[in-house]
């Protein structure tokens, strides 16, 4: 398959030109012929895919059947009522242990509810996921997905969602209360113009809610090139804490609370990966049931977010009052 590509011209955190090239990956999702190369900012540290597909041949690297696309449409859980509901009550001390185990076991972490109630989900997929759990609490959801025909599953679903990408604000300016980017920071071609676009649709002293996959892991530095996240082209970037933080800050935000999680599905897609090198499959899919042993062996880490070196990075930002 022939694609568009283009080479970064100038770093999207400092500016610089000085790269270095750091790892070359293959694609292990499609089991395309093309090969990555991961390089890394001599500068401010940050690594990214130079040369990558534009942003009109990015799309061409995701299956048909990319799961968050279709996703489908879910209720909310007795948990997730006690964390983001209206009218739900402060948790108590005795019960924050048992919260942080669920929000950490969640793929998506739920917020408390927040000014009017307005909750944006970037990179949204069809809303099976999120938005339609958010929805059954009480939420006005929004949402923003490059696929049309998942935005269209989302409309379908109740949810005021739009197609575009991250770098263009489709909604109004201080519009929402809280908007989530949920593993879509590294997928954009401008995590730059994407975080300016959120503060600009936030209202003031509203949250962001970010996960990205952090290259400071301990799965990353176990597995290497099979870790979960070596995810070319489609991964554009990776983040560590001090870049991720430089680029909240660059954009205004006050970054309130930063911590790292690992999940089950992560561990299983490092698996898969290595699997597929050694045996010479094609495996694409993930074992739920391999998902579910993982979960008490993830919950019980939870409870140490392995010392800050867990495979995702999560954050809480504001946008200053």
């Amino acid at each position: 398959m022939s694609v568009a590509l283009e080479r970064v011209a100038k770093c999207d955190l400092c500016g610089s030109q000085d790269f270095e090239p750091r790892r070359v990956w293959k694609d292990q999702l499609l089991f395309g012929p093309e090969r990555w190369t991961l390089v890394r900012c001599r500068k401010c540290k940050l690594h990214f895919i130079d040369p990558r597909p534009t942003h009109e041949a990015i799309g061409s690297f995701y299956p048909q059947d990319y799961a968050a696309h279709f996703a489908p449409p879910r209720q909310p859980s007795a948990w997730q009522r006690r964390v983001s509901a209206p009218d739900a009550p402060p948790i108590p001390l005795w019960l924050r242990p048992f919260m942080q185990v669920r929000q950490d076991i969640s793929w998506y972490m739920f917020p408390r509810w927040h000014g009017r109630g307005d909750v944006l989900d970037v990179g949204c997929g069809s809303g099976g996921r999120y938005l339609d759990a958010l929805r059954g609490l009480g939420w006005k959801t929004h949402g923003i997905e490059p696929s049309a025909s998942a935005v269209a599953n989302a409309v379908a679903n109740g949810h005021d969602a739009v197609v575009g990408t991250a770098e263009e604000p489709a909604f109004s300016d201080q519009s929402m209360d809280i908007v989530t980017m949920w593993h879509a920071l590294e997928h954009t071609h401008s995590p730059s113009r994407a975080l300016a676009s959120c503060f600009r649709m936030l209202r003031p002293g509203g949250l962001l809610t970010l996960c990205v996959p952090n290259w400071n892991s301990l799965q990353a530095r176990l597995y290497g090139r099979f870790w979960w996240s070596t995810d070319a082209p489609r991964h554009l970037y990776q983040f560590t804490r001090t870049t991720l933080r430089q680029y909240l800050e660059q954009a205004g935000f006050r970054v309130v609370h930063v911590t790292t999680r690992t999940g089950p599905t992560s561990w299983q897609r490092a698996a898969r990966h290595l699997a597929n090198a050694i045996f010479g499959t094609r495996w694409v899919r993930d074992s739920s049931l391999l998902v579910d042993l993982l979960i008490p062996f993830c919950a019980l880490g939870s409870l140490v977010r392995y010392f800050g070196v867990g495979g995702e990075l999560r954050v809480i930002a504001e946008r200053p009052a």
